[in-house]
């Protein structure tokens, strides 16, 4: 794994200037410092730069520059130690980083660092951790697992290439352009709030195998570049975040929201968990909003369920919402073939509310989903219930579900299905289940599908299989009874992967199908089609989200994203603890 955390690095000398900036026409024009090497003597560090501790120095080279004698190299004949440079910068909000990269070999590629310090962390970082691999491939590092910024081929081997990296003042992601082209966004290390960024670096990838060479020239640093990217987050618009909530206590991971007349308008309502993420505390909140999220208001005291570990939200076709728990639990005597499911309804917009406990029946015996409980003495029946129902126009309700029947030994994604409004449910179908899919390190079976009647009328459903591995989908013609054998989502002109967990599917009254991802952070990805059979490249609505969130609907193209500032396992842990909303309009 490659080295993260530097040690802070002193400003030893200052770069040359380049008051023309002629040697680097970025996508966006900036005042930039930029290293021609020139100057610097061969077989040395430039100066200014430094080699981290433990690391081999990259040096300067006459074998070849990109219009000129000499350049940067970053060679690494070591199986022992990486070859490495450090560049410190005077600390700034956001930066430009732009250099000419000459892959002459590599086995396994090389990195590109912004330093910098996270929000409340004393120490230097690595701000945004980026490598170019083998097949010319860019990808960002988060601190737990490489996410693609631009598939193969899009950093050549063997001839110079511009490659330009642009933070802006908010410091929320990094904007990577190739050769003049906008080709993707990396977020930062550890999906945190950064407060400044204080340099750059460059390094071989890795110990082994060694012969990783490549030559960099023109490097330029300069101001912030806030311009956006074109077409960068198309066909999405993303306002920025409006804060819902905010406390020292958790509120984390929103999964419930729901759009209601109230009124000579519409309220918002939103629901999230004020509880530690694990089976054995519960406890929910609930906030509105009467302009579409621009403001928002605490309303606990309209909480359905202020006491279930978490619950979803619907509006039913006659203006009900329904809450459905999250948790279910064993009906005793039943042979774990019934697990008690609470829900309620609000017949008044979400004013007042009804409890009802009803029962799911399986027809093979369940275990529990976990050994840990949030309602001691009551053990956790054999599936948890995510994300809206569907209903049809006969009242016919469909919930998503997964968890163990006795002998899984990896989840199985079920759909549910209810005939008497939501109180009590049967099983309609499996919908995929394969202990033995994936060898894949973190593979834990089909779960959190999000399910949706879509355009053409078929149900579709979007399936978690772990954390950081491929999603999946499968479709429905026969109202559930049946589905297709599960396959990897693809989306993009590259038709690469789409990966990690919770999704949220909607449909837009105005046709477009949208399915929101999360880790690293939450992605939005659009199916203009309105069936899903193809999908826009995936777009980061927000890169310091811990994963788990929502979207709603609220308009022919437009939809609030809900999301958090970090989960309660999050690394620095959230101070405060923070629920916000976005507001997303989709292009027609």
């Amino acid at each position: 794994m490659p080295r993260i955390t530097r040690r802070p690095h002193l400003l030893l000398a200052s770069a040359l200037a380049v008051a023309a900036a002629g040697l680097i026409a970025g996508p966006a024009k900036a005042a930039v410092t930029v290293r021609t090497y020139e100057t610097d003597p061969v077989g040395q560090v430039p100066a200014g730069c430094s080699t981290p501790s433990g690391a081999a120095s990259a040096v300067v080279s006459s074998a070849r520059g990109r219009a000129s004698a000499r350049s940067l190299r970053v060679y690494d004949p070591s199986a022992t130690a990486i070859t490495e440079i450090a560049c410190p910068e005077p600390a700034q909000q956001g930066a430009e980083l732009s250099f000419y990269a000459y892959p002459a070999a590599l086995p396994n590629g090389f990195m590109v660092d912004l330093l910098g310090h996270q929000k409340d962390v004393a120490a230097e970082q690595t701000a945004f951790h980026l490598v170019v691999d083998g097949t010319g491939r860019i990808r960002w590092y988060d601190a737990a697992n490489w996410t693609q910024v631009a598939p193969a081929g899009t950093v050549p081997l063997t001839q110079w290439t511009r490659i330009d990296i642009q933070v802006p003042s908010d410091m929320s992601a990094a904007h990577v352009y190739v050769g003049g082209r906008y080709v993707g966004d990396g977020g930062p290390v550890g999906v945190r709030a950064l407060t400044d960024l204080t340099g750059y670096g460059f390094s071989s990838d890795g110990t082994a195998p060694v012969g990783d060479d490549v030559y960099l020239d023109d490097v330029g640093y300069g101001p912030a570049v806030n311009t956006p990217p074109p077409g960068g987050t198309a066909p999405f618009t993303v306002a920025p975040p409006v804060t819902v909530d905010e406390s020292s206590d958790v509120v984390e991971m929103p999964n419930a929201a729901v759009i209601e007349p109230h009124g000579s308008g519409r309220r918002v309502l939103v629901a999230y968990p004020a509880h530690g993420d694990n089976n054995t505390t519960n406890g929910t909140r609930m906030a509105y909003s009467d302009d579409l999220g621009r403001t928002w208001v605490d309303d606990q005291a309209a909480d359905p369920m202020p006491d279930a570990a978490s619950f979803n939200l619907t509006r039913l076709r006659n203006g009900d919402v329904l809450a459905v728990s999250y948790h279910t639990y064993m009906v005793a005597g039943s042979g774990d073939l019934k697990a008690e499911v609470d829900s309620s309804v609000s017949h008044d917009g979400g004013a007042t509310w009804t409890a009802r406990t009803g029962q799911l029946t399986t027809p093979t015996a369940m275990r529990p989903i976990s050994a840990q409980t949030d309602r001691p003495g009551y053990p956790q029946g054999g599936f948890v219930l995510v994300h809206p129902v569907v209903e049809d126009p006969d009242g016919t309700l469909y919930q998503s579900g997964y968890g163990y029947y006795a002998d899984d030994t990896k989840y199985r994604q079920i759909v549910l299905k209810s005939t008497d409004g939501g109180v009590n449910w049967t099983v309609d179908a499996t919908v995929a289940v394969d202990p033995d899919l994936t060898t894949a390190a973190g593979y834990e079976g089909f779960c959190e599908g999000a399910l949706e009647r879509v355009k053409d009328g078929s149900l579709l459903i979007v399936m978690r299989i772990g954390s950081y591995l491929p999603m999946y989908v499968s479709r429905s013609t026969d109202d559930g009874r049946t589905w297709s054998a599960a396959t990897p989502l693809v989306a993009g002109p590259d038709r690469q992967n789409v990966v990690s967990v919770y999704p949220s599917l909607s449909l837009l009254p105005g046709g477009p199908l949208v399915l929101m991802v999360g880790r690293p952070g939450l992605a939005l990805l659009s199916s203009p089609d309105g069936s899903g059979h193809s999908w826009t490249r995936p777009v980061e609505a927000d890169y310091q989200n811990s994963a788990n969130g929502v979207l709603l609907p609220t308009g022919s193209h437009s939809m609030l994203v809900f999301g958090d500032r970090g989960a309660n396992w999050s690394h620095p842990t959230p101070s405060p603890y923070s629920i916000w909303s976005r507001a997303v309009t989709v292009t027609r």
